[in-house]
C-alpha cells in the first residue's frame, strides 16, 4: 500500500541509503581581528571577535558560530558567538569579546570561525583572523628605596616586589645581614593573580640594623603545603647613622690665636649603642659673617682608633666654626654642630 512504500522509504533513508544533502557553503566576510596589537599587564584584555555570514534564501539558517582562538604554547579558548547585526540568520554579522587573562602568553593569536546551521551542518573557516599581545616587562625581584639605603633614628621600611608570571600560593623574603642577622617577610599579592602577578612584601628594619650588604632571598610555593622553591635574589647597601660629640674652646679669641674644636665621631652599632668611628678624615670649616660669603676648609684631622679627634682653626673675624665627615660606604655623612667664634 501507499503508507508502507512511504514507511519502507523512510527507513531506506535512516539506513543511509537516501540522497545526501546538498553541502552548506555560507559566504564568509568581514572577518576580524586584523593587525591588532594587545598590550597586556596584570588586568584583563580583551578583543572583539566578529564575522559575517551570509547564505543562500532557500539554505538552512545558521543555528550558531564559534571562534576557535589559539595562541602561544597551545593556549586555546573556545568563544560562542552572538548575532548582532542582520535581517535574520541567514545574512548577518556574529560577534562576541574575548577576555585574555593576565597570564594569557606574549605572541601571535590566530582565529578560525565555526559555523552550524539548523540542520547540524557545519562550515568551518580557519586563520581568518588574528592579533597578537605583548608583555609588560618586569624585573624578577626589585627593592625601594634602592640603595644605598639610609637608616634613621626610627628604621628604615623596605619594600620588595616579586613577579611571578607562573602559578603561585605565596611567598616570602629572607633579609640577612653582614652580621648573620635573618629578617623575614611575607609576600601578599597587590596585582594580577595567582598565576600571573605581583607580589609585594614590606619590612621594617629596626634601627640597630648592621651597616654594609645586605641579601634578599625569596621563596615561593605553588600549592599550600607543598615545598618552597627558591626564587630570585638580590643585595642592598645599608649605611648606619653617624653622630659628632664635639666642644669648641675658646669660642672668644684675639686674633692670631687658635681654637680648638675635639670630641668623636660615632655611628650606630648592632647593639643599639654608638660606637667610634675610626680613622676617619674630618674637615675642618669655617664662614664669615657677611651676607653671600660661602664656607672655607681650614682644617682637616683624622680620628684615631676609638674616634677621637682634636683639631686647631684660626678666625680671621667673627663667623661660625664646624666639622664635617663626607660619609662612607657604612656609615651617613654627618655635620657637628656650628660654634660662633667672636675676635675680641
Amino acid at each position: 500500500t501507499a503508507t508502507r512504500a512511504k514507511h519502507a522509504r523512510a527507513e531506506h533513508a535512516r539506513a543511509g541509503h537516501g540522497r545526501a544533502a546538498a553541502p552548506w557553503r555560507p559566504a564568509w566576510s568581514a572577518l576580524g581581528p586584523r593587525n591588532t596589537v594587545l598590550a597586556s599587564d596584570f588586568a584583563p584584555v580583551s578583543v572583539l571577535l566578529a564575522t559575517h555570514l551570509k547564505t543562500a534564501a532557500k539554505a538552512p539558517r545558521t543555528k550558531s558560530v564559534h571562534a576557535w582562538v589559539t595562541g602561544p604554547g597551545g593556549w586555546k579558548r573556545d568563544l560562542a558567538l552572538k548575532l548582532w547585526s542582520g535581517h535574520s540568520r541567514t545574512d548577518g554579522t556574529w560577534s562576541n569579546r574575548l577576555s585574555l587573562p593576565p597570564e594569557a602568553p606574549a605572541g601571535n593569536y590566530s582565529v578560525g570561525f565555526l559555523a552550524t546551521n539548523s540542520r547540524g551542518q557545519r562550515a568551518w573557516r580557519g586563520s581568518a583572523a588574528s592579533f597578537s599581545v605583548s608583555k609588560t616587562s618586569h624585573v624578577p625581584l626589585d627593592v625601594s628605596p634602592t640603595g644605598p639605603l639610609q637608616m634613621t633614628s626610627s628604621g628604615r621600611e623596605v619594600v620588595a616586589k616579586l613577579f611571578r608570571p607562573a602559578h603561585t600560593s605565596s611567598a616570602y623574603a629572607t633579609f640577612t645581614g653582614p652580621d648573620g642577622r635573618i629578617l623575614n617577610a611575607g609576600f601578599s599579592l597587590v596585582s594580577g593573580n595567582v598565576d600571573y602577578g605581583m607580589w609585594q612584601a614590606t619590612l621594617q628594619m629596626p634601627a640597630s640594623a648592621a651597616p654594609g650588604t645586605w641579601r634578599i632571598s625569596t621563596s615561593y610555593a605553588t600549592a599550600p603545603g607543598s615545598v618552597w622553591n627558591a626564587g630570585p635574589a638580590t643585595a642592598v647597601a645599608l649605611r648606619q647613622t653617624s653622630a659628632f660629640t664635639v666642644t669648641a674652646r675658646p669660642t672668644r679669641i684675639r686674633r692670631g690665636s687658635p681654637v680648638v674644636l675635639s670630641g668623636r665621631l660615632t655611628g650606630r652599632l648592632p647593639n643599639g649603642a654608638y660606637g667610634g668611628l675610626a680613622r676617619r678624615r674630618l674637615q675642618l670649616m669655617f664662614r664669615w659673617n657677611a651676607g653671600g660669603a660661602g664656607p672655607q676648609r681650614i682644617n682637616g684631622v683624622t680620628t684615631d682608633a676609638k674616634g677621637r679627634f682634636r683639631v686647631s682653626g684660626y678666625a680671621a673675624r667673627n663667623g661660625w666654626m664646624w666639622l664635617t665627615w663626607a660619609g662612607d660606604p657604612l656609615y651617613q655623612a654627618g655635620t657637628s654642630r656650628t660654634f660662633w667664634i667672636t675676635i675680641k
